[in-house]
């Protein structure tokens, strides 16, 4: 078998689990966070309450009043893409169809499940009950 065959059984069977919506939004958390936590760090050296400092390569923003900025600037991308997120999820009922039903006994069955290493993983694109109300609580 080739690799070009290889790789054309595997694009076949792939599946896909999330769109490219959840994907993006995903992303976009990621990176923000990162400028959150390298921002971060540099208002906490501005004020260290501890014995330490974070090296300056790995913060953002140089000075007090840089870093804030930077901080401010991810916060805002952040509130921005969750609320995008949050208006894609329930106009395409994305959030209805993942998360939707879950009940207590499938919730305390699931965590009996995940506790004794029985907690079935086949099926990627549905979410087990701890997880649908982990998400619906975030």
């Amino acid at each position: 078998m080739t690799a070009e065959t290889m790789h054309a059984d595997y694009a076949a069977s792939a599946k896909t689990i999330h769109p490219v919506w959840v994907r993006v939004c995903h992303w976009i958390n990621a990176l923000a966070i990162l400028v959150m936590i390298g921002s971060g760090w540099q208002v906490y050296d501005a004020s260290p309450l501890f014995g330490f400092t974070f090296p300056r390569a790995i913060t953002i923003g140089d000075w007090l009043g840089g870093a804030l900025l930077w901080h401010f600037a991810a916060m805002w991308i952040l509130v921005i893409n969750g609320l995008v997120y949050v208006t894609l999820g329930i106009v395409t009922g994305r959030f209805r169809r993942k998360l939707f039903p879950v009940g207590p006994r499938a919730v305390i069955a699931d965590i009996k499940a995940a506790l004794t290493f029985k907690l079935s993983h086949d099926d990627l694109s549905h979410y087990n009950a701890v997880q649908k109300v982990l998400y619906l609580g975030i």
